[in-house]
């Protein structure tokens, strides 16, 4: 069993907290704390992330992510509570273009199961032992406001879960109100073939 108590062991190991909020969410007085607290970096931008599922029961899920200041592939675990999950990002070279056709070609072989763009408006907040986004996601004609914290390289979980609980607190969020599923079963999973929709409620559930 591996050892979250170590800050090698939270390498790859995301930790965060989302709360859903209404789509027409009045966004400014979050943004304006967020702000007074004088983050390291902070920029909008427009998000492209295409889903891609593999295998014969997927035990996790890749994600192509592309935007203003990045490139990159990724694969995340998934799981009933999305607060910690596995999270190995790939950085890849922007100055390349947009790679979405060599990454089908290389998870072609695993069998893709099923693939699908979400676009994201994102507001970033980056601080040293945190980062903060607000976006509004859209897939097909299902969409999404969301609020993440997300703990930056805690030396352990219980520091993880103290950066969280803080700044939930300055926020004015509660943990018992965050929402414990993935965008991925929020927003797609009612879009896919029933077949892979029951695969994915076991991997969820």
């Amino acid at each position: 069993m591996t050892d979250l108590s170590s800050s090698s062991a939270l390498q790859f190991l995301e930790i965060e907290h989302k709360f859903l909020v209404p789509f027409d969410y009045d966004e400014t007085v979050l943004l304006e704390k967020l702000k007074a607290r004088g983050p390291s970096e902070a920029y909008t931008t427009e998000v492209s992330d295409t889903y891609y599922l593999t295998g014969s029961l997927p035990a996790g899920v890749f994600r192509h992510r592309i935007d203003s200041k990045l490139q990159e592939l990724t694969f995340k675990s998934l799981a009933g509570d999305n607060e910690a999950r596995t999270e190995v990002n790939l950085a890849l070279d922007v100055r390349r273009g947009n790679q979405a056709a060599a990454i089908d070609a290389f998870l072609k072989p695993l069998g893709i199961l099923w693939s699908g763009t979400l676009a994201k408006s994102v507001q970033v907040f980056y601080f040293k032992d945190v980062e903060v986004v607000f976006y509004r996601a859209t897939y097909q004609q299902s969409f999404q406001a969301c609020i993440e914290i997300e703990a930056r390289r805690p030396s352990s979980l219980a520091e993880a879960h103290q950066v969280l609980e803080r700044w939930e607190s300055y926020l004015g969020l509660a943990a018992r109100d965050r929402c414990k599923s993935s965008l991925l079963e929020l927003l797609v999973l009612p879009a896919l073939p029933s077949s892979l929709q029951e695969s994915l409620r076991k991997v969820f559930n």
